[in-house]
């Protein structure tokens, strides 16, 4: 009897032969597709219409309460709370509301209604905010009443940037203002043509009183007018005294000084010796002039020439 062993490259053949049978089943065919189960279709066909429908859905809901908003008698202006006037009229400033703009609240342009409601004289600068559905709140910033001005022979009340509040009355109190005068125009219609240069003169009057009043703030209440009719020679007069002081375009305080001191006890001996001075010109440093009635007159006719030939 014939025993048969098989040899160690033999077994070592078979085994690499099974091993690469075993490799071959478990490749799968280049063509096979993987299946997917008709849950997972169904569900990435619902995550699909999540990304697209509900915000297209979220869009027209919200285009349509727009629409809804603006069209429903629900947002349309019920009240207008107004504070912060005491010389402007509020019915006044709600009647501009209620007249020129939307009556629906959405609507109203906030930006455009206070740059109209600030056109009115006493307005100086105007808070508007909405609280829905239908109220509207207004704070007024008013205008100020800083100077007097003689306009046409009326004195007529201006806030510090020069724009007129209307004809002085007693109901507004003092206004502890001298008088300025020499504006261009005789009426409120003639001074707002000409308002940047009447405007810009009252500065320079209003920077010369704060001037001389950061030192000496008794003195300066004694002035009763301001001429303003030369842009660099500002003129004051004193109460109860005729005369014209020049004190130029700069150095207002140092000039008054001088005023007060030799220049005016020089003006008092010419006045004690019969001279008549109309004007003392301390618009050049260091150097003080008096000037008689004829010597101003010959100088405003002078002036006015030439103006007129311009």
């Amino acid at each position: 009897m014939k025993i048969k062993t098989a040899s160690s490259r033999e077994i070592q053949g078979k085994e690499k032969t099974s091993d690469k049978k075993k490799q071959v089943r478990r490749k799968p065919a280049l063509n096979q597709k993987p299946r997917v189960s008709v849950r997972s279709r169904v569900s990435a066909a619902f995550r699909f219409l999540g990304r697209v429908v509900a915000p297209t859905l979220l869009m027209v809901f919200v285009f349509m309460s727009v629409v809804f908003a603006f069209r429903s008698g629900m947002f349309n202006l019920r009240d207008v709370h107004i504070s912060g006037c005491h010389n402007q009229d509020a019915g006044m400033l709600e009647g501009i509301i209620r007249e020129e703009f939307p009556a629906n609240i959405l609507r109203i342009d906030l930006l455009a209604a206070g740059q109209r409601l600030e056109k009115e004289t006493w307005v100086r600068r105007v808070e508007i905010r909405r609280v829905l559905p239908s109220v509207l709140i207004l704070h007024i910033e008013e205008r100020t009443p800083a100077v007097l001005l003689e306009l046409g022979g009326t004195q007529m009340m201006a806030d510090a940037e020069g724009v007129l509040l209307g004809t002085y009355k007693r109901e507004f109190g003092k206004i502890d203002s001298p008088i300025f005068k020499g504006l261009d125009g005789v009426n409120p219609e003639t001074y707002g043509r000409n308002y940047e240069e009447n405007a810009g003169r009252i500065r320079r009057g209003i920077t010369m009183l704060a001037e001389i009043a950061s030192e000496m703030p008794l003195a300066v209440r004694d002035i009763s007018e301001v001429d303003i009719s030369e842009w660099n020679n500002i003129k004051i007069m004193m109460d109860n005294d005729p005369v014209e002081i020049c004190l130029g375009g700069e150095n207002y305080l140092k000039r008054f000084n001088n005023f007060i001191g030799d220049s005016a006890k020089k003006y008092q001996e010419l006045k004690s010796q019969g001279v008549q001075v109309a004007q003392i010109d301390l618009s050049n440093d260091g150097q003080i002039v008096y000037k008689s009635i004829e010597a101003v007159a010959r100088e405003k006719a002078l002036r006015t020439g030439r103006s007129e030939n311009r």
